[in-house]
Order: structure tokens, then C-alpha cells, then sequence
């Protein structure tokens, strides 16, 4: 599909069946941002992030000519709740059109408590789940790779506002940067995040042992009973073997997932490790 929501190629994929993108630049100024590294994409001023031109009317344009009933991600290539949307607020109309057509949304954004803004029509989705993308624990690490955005320890308060209010929440580990910061982070969220995409470090050289990383974060993520993902880029370096359903990419965006339970991790253990 193309228009305002679109159909994800390649490792974007992994991620959802469908995506919209707000606005056309983000302000968190990531240093390890996937965008700036497309040769043709337009790097924007954190002064001119704007909504997308008529991002608005086009999209209640084609909801009125396609129905859409599988997952939609704000966003890929910006954040819904970047800084310019406390300007803008464009991303609480698009909200409103997508409740109006009944469309399931994923939400991924560093923006901290910016997102509780739209709590309100959250709790009105059929099918939602809101995340953040959580790389490090430390601020002075967080605030060298990712100067624009809320600091760790509020998106995390954030995540467990939204599921304190019972909203499903997730969690991307995508870039992995400090695989010790990352396993601390799930150890400290299990209990208020849903669901977990586990990635690895790409588009920067990174001395990190996957294997040895996929195969932990792994074992954790069945110990805590959490439903998890684990994309392509990283299973290809573990040496333990998964059930289908954690290196299925529609496990997480399609259909209902099943969590597992403490007692049938135990059963599965001694199959995996």
C-alpha cells in the first residue's frame, strides 16, 4: 500500500505491517539515526519540523477509500511525540482519524511524557499498544546518543503510567548500544512492559558478541514470561533455537499473542538452553 500510511520494506518490516509518518524530520537528534544515513532523504532543522503537507486530509482521504484493519507504527522515520508535536499537536488529530476508522495503532516514541498527553483517546482504541524505544540507562551516555530525547528514566515512568492505566505497553531494543544497559532496563520494566523487539546495533560498527547478547537476552525475556520478538539481524548470531513464534515477525503485530507463563518456560528450557 502507498499514501500517508504505507507498506514497510525490509528489516522495517519486522516491525509492523503498516506505518505512517507525522512529520517531516524529528528533534531528538539521535547520533545513531538510520535516517540520516539514507542518501535520499533531506536532513530538516530542528527549527523546520513541520507536519507532513496536508498529511491531514490526505489521510482521511484514503481511510475513506481503504479499510485498514492491520497494525499501523506512528512512526519509522520521525517520532509522533518529538518536540515540534508540543507546537503542532498534529499527532493527536491523526489520532482522532485513525479512532474514527477503527484502525490498530502501535505508537514508538523516545518523547517521554509527552505521550501522556494523549492518554485520553489512547483508552478509546479497540487495538493499541504504545512504546519506547530504550537504548541505555546512564543520562550522561543517553545524552550523548540521543541529545533531543526524554531521558531513560522518564520514558521508563512514562511506560508504567500508560500500563498502570491499561494500555498495552513495548519496548524496542533497537539500537543495542551497551548490552549491559539493555538487560538492566528489562529487568527493571518487566513487570510494566507487555512486549519486547529485540534488534542489534546497525549502520555503526559496534564490537559487541551477539551471540553471546541474543542468547541472554533471550533466556530473560522466557524466564520473565514477557512476549518477545527477536529480529532477523540478531537470531542469525545465536546458537540457541527458538519456537517459531519468537522469530515469527507477524507474532507481534497481527493477531493476539499468546504470553508465556512462567511454568511453560520451565518446560521449554530444557529444548532451548
Amino acid at each position: 500500500m502507498e499514501g500517508i500510511i504505507y507498506t514497510p520494506k525490509g528489516m522495517a518490516r519486522e516491525y509492523s505491517p503498516y506505518a505512517l509518518n507525522i512529520y517531516n524530520g524529528c528533534d531528538h537528534n539521535c547520533k545513531y539515526c538510520y535516517v540520516k544515513t539514507m542518501p535520499f532523504r533531506k536532513q530538516v532543522l530542528n527549527s523546520e519540523i513541520e507536519p507532513r503537507k496536508d498529511i491531514l486530509v490526505k489521510l482521511e482521504k484514503q481511510l475513506k477509500k481503504n479499510e485498514i484493519n492491520e497494525q499501523v507504527l506512528l512512526c519509522f522515520t520521525g517520532d509522533a511525540y518529538c518536540k515540534a508535536d508540543v507546537k503542532h499537536e498534529t499527532t493527536r488529530e491523526i489520532l482522532k482519524i485513525l479512532l474514527k476508522y477503527n484502525v490498530p495503532i502501535a505508537i514508538l516514541s523516545k518523547g517521554g511524557k509527552r505521550i501522556l498527553r494523549d492518554l485520553d483517546l489512547f483508552k478509546k482504541f479497540d487495538k493499541i499498544k504504545v512504546g519506547s524505544t530504550l537504548t541505555l540507562t546512564k543520562n550522561t551516555d543517553s545524552l550523548i546518543y540521543e541529545p533531543g530525547a526524554s531521558l531513560p528514566k522518564e520514558r521508563m515512568e512514562t511506560l508504567k503510567a500508560l500500563h498502570d492505566e491499561g494500555i498495552k505497553t513495548w519496548v524496542s531494543f533497537e539500537p543495542v548500544i551497551d548490552t549491559k544497559q539493555t538487560i538492566e532496563i528489562l529487568d527493571i520494566t518487566k513487570d510494566y512492559v507487555d512486549q519486547y523487539k529485540v534488534g542489534k546495533m546497525n549502520h555503526q560498527k559496534s564490537n559487541i558478541d551477539w551471540k553471546t547478547f541474543g542468547n541472554e537476552i533471550s533466556k530473560k525475556l522466557i524466564e520473565y514470561g514477557n512476549e518477545f520478538y527477536i529480529k532477523k539481524d540478531l537470531y542469525r548470531y545465536m546458537t540457541i533455537k527458538l519456537p517459531e513464534k519468537y522469530i515469527d515477525q507477524d507474532y507481534l503485530v497481527l493477531r493476539e499473542a499468546i504470553t508465556e507463563t512462567k511454568e511453560t518456560a520451565q518446560i521449554l528450557q530444557p529444548a532451548l538452553f
